[in-house]
């Protein structure tokens, strides 16, 4: 009997031993965790702290910004179609007078307004930017980029800025950490664009397609290439044809653009044209359409005139080219 309470006593001894092993090493597992947990949650921390102080130098006409790594309040004057192509929204929108970028307003509408033909450096500094962008160089003249740049750090784009508006969007993408998303909207933008050429090709062959504006002051404009807001589209990206008038008075680098007087309109002898209008110039624009002069035009007497915006056609970004394509497509495919 002895020797049985012995053995009973051992198994106890055994099992409370083991039960006490099991806990302590499962307080020690859990310890551990926690520790891991911790350390990991410190590291992140310790890397977002890193992100926030890293500061990258961009130099341009106006000297250099200290941009940080990931800004995170953007104001882009005139350049809130690549900042919204990029994903992120400004803090601020650009209004020049009454005009303002229609086609972003969805995305832009609601921002505080900052009028590039009557600068307000206090709707700029209630905006709190932590990057201010600068599509032209006249907005930083008259001592307006110090101005700004006591604000921000401020990045000024070159004259050269709307002709190369790819160069621009990687900048922007490099100025924003945003360099893979940048080069997925080129990229993008480029299978469309030989989608576009292809069918145009197909649909048009030789035909000439021409572009005509007409300005709140009464002023005509035509355009040619192979630069400026239409030009980079039409005749540079899609590889349209010019009438001969375009190539003859507008056409050249810095030269993409021509005022003229009415009785250089029977001259535009397009197969195809598009016409647009400042809000101002409408009035104008109805009397010429009425004109006998206008109804002279090949394009008129064929139908083939395409009335299209001008708040995306008289700037540049890849979302307002991107609409430019879709109109060009729209008017000039009839088949998908």
């Amino acid at each position: 009997m002895s020797n049985i309470r012995h053995h009973i006593l051992l198994c106890f001894l055994i099992f409370m031993l083991a039960a006490l092993t099991a806990c302590g090493n499962s307080n020690s597992t859990g310890s551990a965790t926690d520790q891991t947990t911790t350390a990991s949650a410190e590291t992140q921390a310790t890397n977002t702290e890193a992100d926030q102080a890293q500061v990258n130098t961009f130099k341009h006409n106006f000297g250099s910004a200290e941009v940080p790594a990931h800004p995170e309040r953007i104001a882009g004057l005139y350049l809130e179609d690549y900042l919204t192509a990029l994903g992120i929204k400004p803090v601020t929108q650009t209004v020049i007078g009454s005009f303002s970028l229609k086609y972003l307003q969805s995305e832009i509408g609601d921002l505080p307004k900052v009028d590039t033909s009557a600068l307000d450096f206090e709707a700029m500094l209630s905006a709190r930017p932590d990057l201010i962008l600068l599509a032209f160089p006249t907005y930083a003249n008259d001592g307006n980029y110090d101005k700004f740049s006591s604000i921000a750090p401020t990045y000024v784009f070159g004259p050269e800025a709307p002709d190369q508006w790819r160069e621009t969007m990687v900048t922007i993408g490099e100025l924003t950490g945003k360099q893979t998303e940048a080069q997925k909207v080129l990229s993008d933008y480029e299978s469309k664009v030989q989608d576009a050429k292809a069918k145009l090709q197909a649909a048009l062959g030789d035909e000439t397609v021409g572009f005509v504006r007409i300005r709140s002051n009464k002023e005509i404009r035509l355009y040619g290439g192979p630069g400026g807001y239409v030009g980079n589209v039409l005749y540079t990206d899609l590889g349209l044809n010019p009438p001969q008038i375009a190539k003859d008075l507008a056409w050249g680098e810095g030269n993409s653009m021509a005022v003229v007087s009415l009785e250089v309109i029977p001259e535009i002898q397009a197969d195809h044209l598009f016409i647009t209008y400042d809000e101002g110039g409408k009035e104008l624009a109805q009397e010429l359409i009425n004109s006998s002069i206008w109804k002279s035009l090949p394009a008129v007497k064929n139908n083939h005139v395409y009335e299209v915006s001008m708040d995306h056609w008289m700037t540049f970004g890849p979302i307002a080219y991107n609409k430019k394509v879709d109109d060009v497509l729209q008017a000039l495919v009839t088949s998908p």
